[in-house]
């Protein structure tokens, strides 16, 4: 019978890791000279297509860049040479089911491993070779508009990992007391409020107001894509990903980022159960008013 703690302490360790990455200075600097393979999905998609250009344009970690599908990586071993930017699904069973994107580094397989993925997302990547991650929604990007967000998402993968290399994040305590550290910037920027990112017990405007004192403007998805196309560094966008599962164990992650630099800003999960939670509410822009 395995033990109520361990499990526990790895649902922990998921739930904060999978957030974020490894906390090791040494593995990114290692992971520098390596060359990057992006995994693709097959055929076309705007996925695709906004991950390509995201990282030709974006992408400076890696000085070598190469493009691969979900099938050609499933034909070769993964190589401990190289790392893969591609999309992981994690499972917890308390808390959530998300797809990543992450930054992942190459490893020696066991003899028999093979890789599993499933829609396009593998599910038996180590998590102590996953070197930055970040939640998203695939679908968002491919059927709402929001790929221009993927160049947002790389950026902020790459602030994450310098953080990581300079010694400014060592642990889950130091990350998230860099991103509090930053939350009183979105007060000093163009904040673009995503309709579609707020709760349905923030109605309106008004409804903000009463806790945030600041400029804001509410948009549609329309208009944080086009900061992030714009790569505008005075705008801070709204991003929200709701996590499958049923009414029991839904989280609901917010973040807030800056639509030039990638740099994470704000970052909050709360239960999202019984159609509550299900985006910003009133605690949210109480927490970036009071931020210090």
């Amino acid at each position: 019978m395995r033990n109520p703690l361990s499990v526990l302490s790895a649902l922990i360790c998921l739930a904060g890791h999978a957030q974020y990455g490894t906390f090791d200075a040494a593995a990114v600097k290692a992971a520098r000279s390596t060359t990057l393979f992006v995994v693709l999905d097959p055929g076309d998609s705007p996925y695709n297509r906004a991950i390509t250009n995201a990282v030709k344009s974006e992408w400076k970690f890696n000085s070598g860049v190469e493009y691969i599908t979900v099938a050609d990586l499933a034909t070769q071993p993964i190589d401990p040479a190289k790392t893969y930017l591609l999309k992981t699904l994690r499972t917890d069973p308390i808390k959530f089911e998300g797809i990543f994107l992450a930054l992942v580094r190459g490893w020696k397989p066991k003899k028999g491993e093979a890789l599993r993925q499933t829609d396009n997302s593998f599910t038996s990547i180590p998590m102590e070779q996953e070197l930055a991650s970040l939640l998203i929604e695939p679908r968002a990007i491919n059927e709402q508009g929001m790929s221009a967000m993927l160049h947002v998402y790389v950026k902020h993968l790459q602030d994450y990992l310098k953080q990581v290399e300079t010694g400014k994040v060592m642990d889950k305590t130091t990350a998230d007391r860099l991103y509090a550290g930053r939350t009183r910037l979105i007060r000093e920027a163009e904040f673009i409020l995503v309709r579609e990112h707020l709760d349905k017990s923030l109605p309106d405007g008004d409804a903000i107001k009463t806790e945030y004192a600041s400029p804001f403007r509410i948009g549609g998805l329309a208009d944080a894509a086009g900061a992030a196309e714009a790569q505008d560094r005075d705008a801070m966008v709204s991003d929200v990903v709701i996590t499958v599962g049923d009414h029991k164990n839904k989280h609901c992650f917010k973040r807030v980022f800056n639509a030039g630099t990638g740099e994470l800003m704000y970052l909050r999960d709360d239960a999202a159960i019984f159609g509550k939670k299900e985006g910003f509410i009133a605690e949210d822009f109480k927490a970036i008013a009071r931020a210090r």
